[in-house]
């Protein structure tokens, strides 16, 4: 008060004066984040002092804790519910997800709360917010945008991003599998350096079954086909090569003796028998020996049933399969018949052609729902869930081979001893047992696990059976696994 002059009157009459006087609130204090000017007249008077920031919104935040990013100046909006799509303004909203994520261009994309059938598809950094009523645009508490396709595939894809991914307030479902062996799995993150799930719901559908082996038989020669030859009078029965066996592999019925005292040859492939007739040895054809039997080929060994769970890569995951069987090789060829006198030995026989292998089981469909590859990821008041995963495909067992292979060739009519018979084929090999699926909320491989905290829920289902190989118990394939995470390697 003591700066009012005389010529000014009583300060107490003075409003003027008064308000000048002692703050200089005769200034209006600055609004939306300018300063105060201070008041003008009274003299000593102090300028005002500086106004708030007038409401200068933080985009760092989320926008339940700063309202004024609900707004066109920093965000696209979605609302499911609009008849047409619009232009992406509070007033005018986009009816789908995808087209905010597209049009965003650094703002916000928020979502109301409805259901939306799409798949959503995420490669740049992006900020997306449910959790809206679709009326006013006010926060609903505890809310979240639901986006569940209604065909397979992933309900979230986010893939090279290299700046930051946040993902708030909404619900991603996948769908059941439907075919053979098919994984359900809500998200998919790979090769991202910065993705932040918070406040969401992941819930995945079932995996199916695998597809079981199957076995498609050989059409086999006629045993004639695979007949020895016979002797040429004094000259033995020509080699009898057999090379067109469905299954592949050469089986040759050895070359009968020549007169007057040669010895048949053995046959092929060499199997320990089908050893050639020997000249002057006692048997019912004189003094020379007939071709002795091939050998039956062995079985092909059983492939192998799936020894892992399955593997990540950039196109997602994929369970793990039994192997498949291969075909069962030739049996042995017989071998020649050895002369006798003037008379050459007939040819063996070839050996019977082996059977085909069965195929191995299929990996049984995984039910994820996060799946993380090469990416750094973080979960925080999440719930992830998971439903069954379906069981390994069972391995088929192989074609037998063909029991016996050709008959050996005649001696000559001037003497000589028959060729030996061609071996049994070999069985073919049993498909190995598909792997069981998995029933795992969070799914991984690369150089850190997706951190998840304390406020976050992981929820398996019920994990696949093995497949069991088609020869049971020797090449089976592995259980699938029921666990909150998993690292693949």
């Amino acid at each position: 008060m003591s700066a009012c002059v005389a010529d000014r009157d009583d300060c107490a009459n003075n409003a003027s004066c008064q308000a000048a006087g002692d703050s200089g609130i005769g200034g209006t204090s600055g609004t939306g984040g300018t300063s105060g000017t201070g008041g003008q007249g009274g003299q000593g008077g102090v300028g005002g002092s500086a106004g708030s920031d007038g409401g200068s919104c933080d985009p760092s935040k989320p926008p339940s804790e700063e309202n004024c990013l609900v707004d066109d100046a920093y965000a696209v909006f979605v609302d499911g519910t609009a008849s047409t799509s619009g232009d992406g303004s509070k007033a005018s909203p986009f009816k789908t997800i995808g087209e905010g994520i597209a049009a965003a261009a650094g703002k916000l994309v928020l979502v109301c709360d409805t259901t939306y059938d799409e798949k959503l598809s995420i490669n740049t950094a992006t900020k997306l917010y449910g959790g809206f009523n679709c009326a006013d645009w006010s926060v609903v508490s505890g809310e979240q945008a639901i986006v569940k396709p209604t065909t397979a595939g992933y309900a979230l894809e986010v893939s090279n991003v290299t700046g930051s991914v946040v993902v708030s307030n909404l619900e991603l479902d996948s769908i059941d599998g439907t075919a053979a062996g098919e994984s359900s799995i809500a998200t998919f993150v790979h090769d991202s350096s910065d993705v932040q799930f918070v406040g969401v719901k992941m819930l995945a559908g079932k995996g199916v079954k695998g597809a079981d082996g199957t076995l498609t038989p050989f059409t086999m020669p006629p045993t004639t086909d695979l007949n020895g030859n016979q002797a040429k009078l004094t000259a033995g029965g020509d080699p009898k090569p057999y090379t067109t066996c469905p299954g592949g592999g050469t089986t040759t019925g050895a070359i009968g003796g020549t007169a007057p005292n040669q010895g048949g040859g053995a046959g092929l492939p060499d199997f320990g028998a089908g050893q050639g007739g020997v000249p002057g040895s006692p048997t019912d054809c004189g003094n020379g020996g007939s071709g002795k039997n091939g050998g039956g080929a062995s079985p092909a060994p059983d492939a192998a049933g799936a020894a892992s769970m399955g593997s990540i890569n950039a196109s997602g995951f994929t369970p793990s399969n039994g192997g498949d069987g291969t075909a069962g090789s030739p049996g042995q060829g017989g071998g020649g018949g050895a002369a006798d006198g003037a008379g050459g030995g007939g040819s063996g026989g070839a050996g019977g052609c082996g059977g085909n292998g069965g195929t191995g089981g299929k990996g049984g469909g995984a039910s994820i729902a996060l799946l993380v590859l090469d990416s750094t990821v973080a979960v925080s008041g999440s719930e992830l869930g998971t439903s069954d995963a379906g069981a390994g495909g069972k391995g088929v067992a192989g074609q037998g081979g063909m029991p016996v292979g050709g008959n050996g060739g005649f001696q000559s009519t001037l003497g000589g001893c028959p060729g030996g018979k061609g071996g049994a084929g070999g069985k073919g090999a049993a498909g190995g047992g598909g792997a069981g699926g998995v029933s795992v909320p969070v799914v991984w491989k690369g150089a850190a696990a997706p951190t998840v905290d304390g406020s976050s829920t992981l929820t398996p289902g019920t994990k696949g059976a093995k497949g069991v190989g088609g020869n049971v118990g020797s090449n089976d394939g592995v259980d699938g696994a029921s666990q909150p995470t998993l690292e693949v390697q």
